[in-house]
């Protein structure tokens, strides 16, 4: 498509240059239509590959670009006289193409700056996205589109809407000359002419605003959708999750950075785009209006004629804008970095507030409550210091943009009074018209200044997800470092020689240790507390991502690993033992019967009731419903890491009884510190560690607990 507007640019070129040989057609019009076609060349990769721009920038010249075109064959078909008169006044002005054209260059420069282009890598995905989707127009029905369909269409159809609202800013302008000129010269008929334009154009000003809120918000709610669900993907794919959870200095609160982030992402990234879009067309309608006016209002200092000066009142303004900017500048900057700060602090609080509700059990089993007090004291502390130093800047910010606002009050009167009372026959209408004009010039230059908080607290949000989305691009990359794992054409034996585990602080916790455990060969890791047992598991379940050396398993998904605590998610018991499949993976009948053989009948009539299992049920039982999970998933072999610890001896027995029995093909192999699962196993790997290092040695099962 940007090719077929570049070849259409190409040939208004050749058109527009010729009107401009023969006379009518603005000579700058063949020049702006040829740079308009390279920049879409440019845009597309052409001649340069590696400048093809993202989708949605591309989108935004092509559309453009088609402005251009429309605009400037317009002026062209004005200056040939095929337009006619009584539309006329309905043309945008002559220099419309001029500002598509900037329109244009703008948005392939922008994308070489180096925190926009961040910005635009991060939001271009789901405008490429081509996942099939619906978009609901309530009464009117719904369609089948892509995303990618959706998110540009809807986002020409906002463009469009803040095109409209800046022409009816322009119409409310004239309407204010026409109406209060009136009302000074009591010209009932026209006061009542222009009651009924301003209604008409006031209802147009509705109607444009609910559209726009309208496709805004489905825009918006659709990409926060797509969005969260690629970080979710990313977050917990291939055990990216877990790698993020070892090292907590890549990236804080990954919950907070999809929820929240992700919203604050959306919202902001949108409005700014949208706002700064609207505020540059709307400078550009109004500072044609106020450079007008501006010869018409006499005005001296001294013997110095202002109005000798072309465009006076707009000089005025943008001195006067640029000035306080740079004092909101000044003032603001270091928002940026005090908020990415507060944002931290207020996540790691809420953090802190989720793990007591956790743990209240144990905390109030060990009476803990004022120690958990002291400590989310000291992190709301964190909250209040950054808090304080977020509103002590916030408050000198707003006093240079609350004393701006309230100056730009007064100053379009201060400045055109004199000229106002030295002229008789200049109306209040005219007087209306410039304040307004004024108004909105200023607004527009000022922009900046009204915006730096809003964009203090986006340039911390963008920061935020940049910095969490190379922490899952690290993560991702460690899954090929590490421990190798290789799969095994014997699927009878767990192997590895030579092999290195290392700490998160690089520290290494096991050296060049080797191990052979073959199927049907139950064995029991031993070893002192801190050794390295449950690390050496988590090796050999594939999650472990430092270290070095291979190891061979059999087929993936053979092993499954039971830990000392396990995991509940939140929902009916029957999701709690299917876990991580489906709750109706199994029928009832055989989750009532698996509860039953581990001693947990009593159970079997709640597999539907929702609970938060992990507060109701004791430690014991909770290792109970982990072990029915191994009899319903059957794997080939079951790692059990202290997975029978917190129940007692008997119950442990007859428990290992029930692996064996209903799991006859599987193999064991479990850590523990009790002399009595001695009996339960063929073998005995002992992890001692010397010197800060561990090694694996073969032990005899009669010595575990002797000594």
């Amino acid at each position: 498509m940007i090719r077929l507007l570049a070849g259409l640019s190409g040939l208004a070129t050749l058109a527009f240059a010729t009107g401009s040989v023969l006379g009518g057609v603005p000579f700058y019009l063949p020049i702006l239509s040829l740079v308009v076609t390279g920049v879409l060349l440019i845009a597309d990769g052409v001649p340069v590959s590696t400048s093809r721009v993202p989708l949605v920038v591309r989108f935004l010249i092509g559309l453009f670009a088609f402005s251009f075109i429309v605009l400037a064959g317009l002026v062209w078909a004005d200056e040939a006289g095929l337009v006619p008169e009584a539309l006329q006044s309905f043309l945008p002005r002559a220099s419309s193409p001029i500002i598509a054209a900037i329109l244009v260059i703008v948005h392939l420069v922008i994308c070489y700056v180096p925190v926009v282009r961040r910005i635009i890598d991060m939001a271009n995905p789901f405008f490429e996205a081509r996942t099939p989707t619906r978009l609901s127009m309530g009464y009117l029905g719904s369609w089948p589109m892509s995303l990618r369909t959706l998110g540009l269409g809807l986002f020409a159809i906002i463009i469009v809407l803040n095109v409209v609202q800046v022409y009816l800013l322009v119409r409310f302008n004239y309407w204010q000359n026409l109406f209060f000129t009136a009302l000074q010269q009591k010209d009932g008929p026209v006061f009542w002419t222009q009651l009924a334009v301003f209604s008409m154009l006031a209802t147009v000003w509705v109607i444009r605003g609910m559209l726009e809120m309208y496709f805004t918000g489905v825009l918006k709610l659709y990409w926060r959708q797509w969005l969260s669900e690629r970080y979710v993907a990313q977050w917990l794919s291939d055990k990216v999750s877990y790698r993020l959870a070892l090292d907590r200095k890549s990236t804080d609160n990954p919950d907070q950075r999809i929820s929240e982030d992700v919203r604050d992402f959306i919202d902001q990234v949108f409005d700014f785009y949208v706002n700064i879009f609207m505020t540059s067309l709307s400078l550009y309608a109004f500072v044609q209006i106020l450079w007008q006016i501006s010869a018409n209002f006499p005005y001296s200092i001294g013997n110095f004629d202002l109005s000798s000066v072309p465009g006076y009142l707009v000089w005025v303004v943008l001195i006067y804008a640029i000035g306080v900017t740079y004092l909101t500048h000044l003032v603001g900057r270091p928002l940026i970095a005090l908020q990415f700060r507060f944002q931290k602090v207020e996540a790691d609080f809420r953090y802190n507030l989720v793990r007591v509700r956790e743990n209240s059990e144990q905390i109030a089993l060990l009476h803990g409550e004022e120690v958990e007090q002291r400590g989310l004291k000291e992190r709301f502390g964190a909250i209040f210091g950054t808090g304080l130093s977020v509103l002590y800047r916030r408050i000198k910010l707003t006093c240079v943009t609350l004393a701006y606002a309230q100056a730009n009050v007064v100053l379009p009167y201060l400045l055109l009074a004199p000229a106002y009372f030295a002229t008789q026959n200049m109306t209040f209408g005219v007087l209306s018209q410039t304040s307004d004009a004024f108004g909105n010039v200023q607004s527009g230059v000022s922009f900046f200044i009204t915006s730096y908080a809003s964009l203090a607290v986006f340039k911390a949000v963008v920061d935020r997800l940049t910095t969490f989305d190379h922490a899952i691009e690290q993560a991702d990359a460690a899954r090929n470092q590490g421990v190798k794992i290789e799969r095994s054409v014997d699927a009878n034996a767990l192997s590895g020689s030579a092999v290195d585990i290392l700490l998160p602080s690089g520290e290494t916790l096991l050296e060049k240790v080797g191990f052979d455990i073959r199927k049907d060969e139950r064995t029991l890791v031993t070893g002192a507390s801190g050794s390295g047992k449950t690390t050496l598991f988590r090796v050999l379940a594939g999650i472990w991502p430092y270290g070095k050396g291979k190891i061979s398993e059999p087929d993936e998904g053979a092993i499954m690993l039971l830990p000392q605590r396990p995991y509940f998610p939140l929902g009916t018991l029957a999701r709690v033992m299917a876990y991580p499949l489906n709750a109706d993976s199994f029928s009832k009948q055989e989750l009532a019967e698996v509860l039953k053989k581990v001693g947990l009948s009593h159970l079997a009539d709640m597999l539907d009731v929702e609970q938060n299992w992990a507060g109701m049920l004791s430690g014991g039982e909770q290792q109970r419903v982990a072990i029915a999970r191994a009899i319903l998933r059957k794997p080939t072999w079951l790692l059990l890491d202290e997975a029978t610890s917190a129940m007692d001896e008997k119950s442990e027995a007859s428990v290992y009884n029930l692996i064996r029995e209903a799991l006859p093909e599987t193999t064991i192999v479990s850590i523990g510190h009790r002399s009595s699962l001695a009996a339960h196993h063929d073998r005995r790997l002992d992890v001692v560690r010397e010197n800060g290092q561990s090694r694996i040695e073969e032990q005899p099962l009669a010595a575990f607990g002797t000594t």
